[in-house]
Formats: C-alpha cells, structure tokens, sequence
C-alpha cells in the first residue's frame, strides 16, 4: 500500500472545472493543509470546524537571498489549525519551473483584495474532491485506540483519498523529493516540534514557525 504519485493528483487537481474550488484544492495541497486552514466559512452547525482561511491579503511576494542573488518568491500567511490558529509561513518559488502553482494562485489571491479567499464550507469541497480523487487511495498505518477500559488495534488499511489525504501526500513529497527534515516539516506543516524533538524550547518552536528561509532553497528544485 502507499500514496498516490504526487503528479498524478496533481494533474486531478487541475482537471477540476470550478475555478474557485480548483485553487482551494491547490492551496490545501501546498499548504500540506488541514481544509479547515484553507475555507473561509463553515456552516452554523458544524461544531467540528473553526475555519481559518486566509484573505487575499495572506499572500505577498518576497525575495531570498542566496548570496547577491534575489530569488522571487510568495510568502502565504497560514493560521494552523489544532494550534488556536497559531500563524506559520509558507514560501514557495515564484518561477514556475520549480513550483507551477505559484504564480497562478498568487494572482487568484490577489483578485479577492482583503476578501476571504475561499468562502464555502468544508463540505462542498469534500464532495468536489471525491469526484476528483475517484478510485485514489492511501494507506492508514497501525493503530490503537482505547474504548473504556478496553485498547483496540486497528490494522493498516486503505481509505478514499480525499481531503486530509493532501496533508499527508504534500508531507511525503516534501521529505521524499526535497529532503525536508524533521525542523523543515515542523515549520512547514504546523507540527509541534516537541512531538520530534523532545527536548526543544517553547522559544525555539515560535521561531521555526515563522522562519521559512531556513528550507527555501531546498524547493529550488526544478520539476521534470
């Protein structure tokens, strides 16, 4: 069992015709997302939710310097869910040879001014996504989960791949094609470094959360 090839989800993602829900799906992926870090609505009875998405103001060319060298890039202000919204940077090349998606999702942003970029629920995105995931899977590892008194095992299996799906497949093409590391992830995805690096510093965790330079260049990898 394993992920989909990121290229072929990729490719799903730009087949789907309704412009808005296409750059939402685009932006859950190169956020390494959770959906509710992407709409910008949720509906009244969903108590599960806190939406956090982000205004077209949350995108802003940046440059990093290599030397004299100035690489363009966007830097997409991100309000991590599980963590009181607590905000992360997100840097992605502006040349398209090294991210396609870039350039074309800054200029959506920047098309909804200081507007909610996405202003749909959850819901109507998940339902986009299982027309355009059809037949796609990935693989849930081994776990536990305890009921009372009683610890249950839940053996690897496959689920539909949908929405948080895009967190994971984002993740392994990070750590697989751009050899992120534990801090690279930590800082990119949101994750607590503490659940890594045990003995790190409330300090330290704030400063990786907004410090983006620090695996910039290891995106500077041109695309086949």
């Amino acid at each position: 069992m394993s992920l989909p090839n990121p290229d072929l989800v990729r490719q799903r993602i730009e087949s789907v015709k309704r412009e808005d829900i296409r750059f939402c799906l685009m932006t859950c992926y190169l956020y390494a997302g959770r959906i509710s870090e992407v709409v910008g609505v949720k509906y009244p009875s969903d108590h599960k939710t806190t939406a956090r998405g982000p205004r077209g103001s949350d995108a802003v060319k940046d440059f990093y310097l290599a030397g004299s060298k100035r690489i363009p890039c966007v830097v997409f202000n991100v309000r991590t869910a599980k963590r009181s919204g607590k905000e992360r940077k997100i840097a992605l090349p502006l040349n398209p040879a090294y991210e396609p998606w870039t350039k074309p999702l800054y200029e959506y942003f920047k098309s909804k001014g200081d507007g909610v970029v996405f202003p749909f629920p959850r819901q109507e995105v998940w339902m986009h996504s299982k027309a355009a995931f059809e037949g796609l899977t990935y693989p849930i590892e081994t776990y536990t989960i305890k009921q009372g008194e009683v610890v249950k095992k839940v053996d690897e299996h496959v689920r539909p791949f949908r929405l948080h799906a895009l967190r994971h497949l984002r993740a392994t093409e990070l750590r697989e094609r751009y050899q992120f590391d534990g801090f690279d992830l930590a800082s990119y995805c949101g994750w607590r470094l503490g659940t890594i690096v045990p003995q790190i510093s409330r300090t330290m965790e704030r400063y990786l959360s907004l410090g983006w330079a620090s695996y910039f260049p290891k995106l500077l990898k041109k695309r086949l």
